[in-house]
């Protein structure tokens, strides 16, 4: 068998389990999830500061990022 068709098989299956593990962070509680606020505040222009917060899940793996 030939790297390109092994390549395309393997992502298929790197998809499939992508999407079961997208599945389970979508049922997730996030009970533990940790919090880490952030900033860019101090600048020139105060328009310019945006505050967010981190969060990743320990549980599920799930990370992501919203303003604050």
């Amino acid at each position: 068998m030939d790297i390109a068709t092994r390549r395309i098989q393997y992502e298929a299956r790197i998809d499939h389990w992508e999407g079961l593990l997208s599945e389970l962070q979508t049922e997730c509680p996030h009970q533990n999830v940790k919090k880490e606020y952030k900033g860019s505040g101090g600048n020139y222009d105060p328009s310019a500061d945006s505050y967010w917060i981190n969060f990743d899940c320990p549980d599920c793996g799930k990370r992501w990022q919203e303003d604050q």
